[in-house]
């Protein structure tokens, strides 16, 4: 058996740690995957989060046509509605509440996309107040609130299948994205069609366009005549109009406002 002494002088074997020029290298390594990675994730959840609000999107416009389907072929239209049966400081705001007050569209989040500098972060609880007999807008869906969506009132399903009933806000009326108040910037958008498409274009312009995807409104017009304004895409019909709100920072190039811009005589 070895004495103590002997079993103390036993040699503890080293453990070598990393040198400098490893840990370098370990950390230039990280930084690189970093720099891959994180571009490629954000990207991921960019493109994820686009399918939800085009999901959203076509959930709005298949509500729409409920209600198409049962007051004669016509889409929300907020100037005929009165305030007595729906009241709200601007007429937006009448859009998604007469949706919301047939019972087609309650949920307030699918009018608001998460990515919008716009957004407040926090999804509003209800469209309509309650306990008011489903004739008032709930402040908190409209104070402060920037829609992500432009809306056209006033539309029937009569009218030409690409005629646009909602769009992602910020389409200016050379059919291009506003880099300042487009929901993505100026990379595009979604519309909705009357005839049930729905569909993200990285521009509208007429110059650039294929042949039908916007149709100009006169009668008298090529069915593939393209206008030159988006506003020429829409029908001339008193009631018909396009319903946004600009956001706080960065508003400017939109087409909708609060009460409604009408359309233009196209070519």
């Amino acid at each position: 058996m070895p004495s103590l002494s002997h079993r103390a002088r036993r040699v503890v074997p080293f453990t070598a740690g990393f040198t400098l020029v490893e840990l370098l290298t370990v950390i230039a390594i990280i930084g690189v995957l970093a720099a891959i990675v994180i571009p490629t994730v954000g990207a991921v959840r960019e493109k994820a989060q686009r399918a939800v609000d085009a999901n959203n999107l076509r959930e709005i416009l298949k509500a729409a046509q409920l209600h198409a389907a049962d007051n004669q072929d016509r889409l929300p239209d907020p100037l005929q509605i009165p305030g007595q049966v729906l009241s709200a400081e601007e007429l937006i705001w009448k859009w998604p509440g007469i949706l919301a007050r047939n019972r087609l569209l309650t949920e307030p989040s699918v009018f608001f996309a998460r990515h919008d500098p716009a957004y407040s972060g926090t999804p509003p609880a209800f469209i309509l107040q309650p306990g008011t007999g489903r004739q008032e807008l709930h402040p908190d869906f409209t104070s402060g609130r920037s829609p992500s969506w432009e809306f056209v009132g006033g539309v029937t399903m009569n009218d030409h299948p690409m005629t646009p009933v909602a769009y992602t806000r910020g389409l200016q009326a050379n059919g291009t994205w506003s880099a300042t108040s487009g929901v993505y910037g100026d990379a595009g958008g979604f519309v909705a069609f009357v005839g049930g498409s729905v569909a993200f274009h990285s521009s509208l312009d007429p110059a650039t366009q294929p042949p039908g995807i916007f149709v100009s409104n006169r009668p008298d017009s090529d069915s593939e005549t393209r206008p030159a304004d988006v506003r020429e895409a829409i029908p001339l019909r008193s009631t018909v109009r396009i319903y946004g709100v600009p956001p706080t920072t960065g508003a400017g190039g939109m087409i909708g406002t609060p009460n409604g811009t009408p359309a233009v005589r196209g070519p």
